[in-house]
C-alpha cells in the first residue's frame, strides 16, 4: 500500500496533464502547419520522414506517463514498514528467565547470531540456550528503548534480577555479568514461582495507563506445583497482562557440558552415573499461553533467530510507525523516460536535416 505525505500535490494532475495535452495538439498543429508552409506535400514526404499518428500517440503518452511521475515523486510517496520502536512512557515489559542447569545445553553453538567465527571451533561455554535469551532481550530492548524493562530469573524461586528501569546501560552489564546458570534460588525449574515475581516486580511500579507484557525464556521443563501454576496464570488474566512465551531448545536430546575453572570443557553433566540430556517441552509451555491469552513463538536452533517484529508484538497499538520514502523510483522512471524523448528528439532531427 502506497501512502503520500504531500497528497495535496496528486491534485496537480489536474492542471498538468491537460495543459501538457493542450500544448501537445497546438505544438503538433503548428508542426503539420510548418511542413505545408515548407513546400508541396508530397515532395517533402519524400525527403522527410511524415510524422505517424502511432509515433505522434506514443510521444504525447510518453510526456504524460513522465509528468504523472514527476508529480507523484513530489507528492512524496511512503510505504509502511512494520514498526521498530515503541513510542516511549507507553510499555512495561517483565522478561523471566530460566537459570536452570538445562539452560546450559549448547543447542544453539552452531547458529548462534551475532558471530561471523567458526562456531564448531569456539572454545568454552558458547550457543546456550541462556546465550540465544541473553541476545534476544537485548532484541528486546532496541525496540522498547524509553519504556522500562525488568529482568526476573527462576529455578525453584523466582529472583527479581533488576526493577523495572529505563537505564539499559546497566541493564547490559546485569544481562551480561550477573545473570549465570544456577542464578536463582532453589532446584529445579519452576516457571510459576518466575511469573508470580514477574507479576510483582510489575505491581511495584503499577501504572494501568501503560501496556504490560511478560515475556517468559523457557525449554518447558517443570518441577513446580500445577495447581500454582493454574493460579498465576489466572492472575495473569485477570491483571490484564499481555503473556508471550519462546520456547527454547532443540527436539533431540542434547548433553549438558561441565566446563573448569580455565573454560575448557571437562565433561558432561550426570545423574546417578548417566549422562543427562535435555530438550524442549512444548507441550506443557502452548498450555500456559492458551491459559493466558498469550503468544507462544518456537526459538529453533534451526533458525536461531526469531522472526518477531518487537515493537509491533510488545506494543501492539502503541509502536512508532515506519514507513519508506520511494520517492527515488517515480523520480528516476520520469527522467529515464524524458531522456528516451530527447533521443526521439534528435533522430526526428536528423531526419529533417
Amino acid at each position: 500500500m502506497i501512502n503520500f505525505v504531500h497528497a495535496q500535490n496528486l491534485l496537480w494532475l489536474g492542471v498538468v496533464l491537460p495543459v501538457a495535452g493542450l500544448l501537445w495538439y497546438a505544438g503538433h498543429r503548428a508542426r503539420l502547419a510548418a511542413r505545408q508552409r515548407y513546400g508541396e506535400g508530397n515532395l517533402v514526404d519524400r525527403y522527410s520522414r511524415k510524422p505517424s499518428r502511432r509515433g505522434q500517440a506514443l510521444g504525447l503518452a510518453t510526456w504524460l506517463v513522465s509528468l504523472t511521475l514527476l508529480v507523484v515523486a513530489a507528492s512524496g510517496p511512503v510505504t509502511p514498514e512494520a514498526p521498530d520502536k515503541v513510542q516511549s512512557g507507553s510499555l512495561q515489559v517483565v522478561v523471566v528467565m530460566d537459570v536452570s542447569k538445562s539452560m546450559a545445553a549448547e543447542d544453539y553453538r552452531n547458529s548462534m547470531p551475532g558471530s561471523n567465527t567458526d562456531r564448531t571451533q569456539v572454545g568454552g561455554p558458547f550457543g546456550s540456550r541462556l546465550d540465544i535469551t541473553r541476545y534476544t532481550i537485548l532484541e528486546i530492548m532496541q525496540a522498547i528503548q524509553g519504556n522500562p524493562l525488568g529482568i526476573v530469573t527462576y529455578m525453584g524461586e523466582g529472583y527479581p534480577q533488576a526493577d523495572l528501569t529505563t537505564d539499559f546501560s546497566a541493564l547490559r552489564f546485569v544481562i551480561e555479568h550477573w545473570i549465570k546458570i544456577g542464578n536463582a534460588p532453589g532446584g529445579g525449574s519452576d516457571y510459576a514461582r518466575g511469573l508470580k515475581e514477574a507479576l510483582a516486580t510489575l505491581k511495584r511500579d503499577e501504572d494501568k495507563s501503560k501496556q504490560r507484557v511478560i515475556v517468559l525464556f523457557s525449554d518447558g521443563g517443570f518441577t513446580g506445583d500445577q495447581a500454582e501454576l493454574s493460579e498465576v496464570a489466572a492472575q495473569i488474566v485477570q491483571q490484564n497482562v499481555r503473556l508471550i512465551v519462546i520456547g527454547l531448545g532443540s527436539d533431540s536430546p542434547a548433553t549438558i557440558p561441565v566446563y573448569n575453572d580455565q573454560n575448557q570443557l571437562s565433561g558432561y553433566l550426570t545423574r546417578d552415573g548417566q549422562v543427562v540430556t535435555t530438550k524442549i517441552e512444548e507441550a506443557p509451555l502452548q498450555s500456559l499461553t492458551a491459559a493466558t491469552g498469550g503468544e507462544y513463538h518456537r526459538l529453533s536452533p534451526d533458525n536461531a533467530k526469531l522472526d518477531i517484529r518487537w515493537a509491533s508484538a510488545l506494543g501492539g497499538s502503541k509502536s512508532e510507525p515506519r514507513v519508506s520514502h520511494i520517492y527515488g523510483y517515480f523520480l528516476a522512471a520520469a527522467l529515464t523516460l524524458l531522456f528516451v524523448l530527447s533521443l526521439t528528439g534528435l533522430s526526428q532531427k536528423r531526419d529533417v536535416l
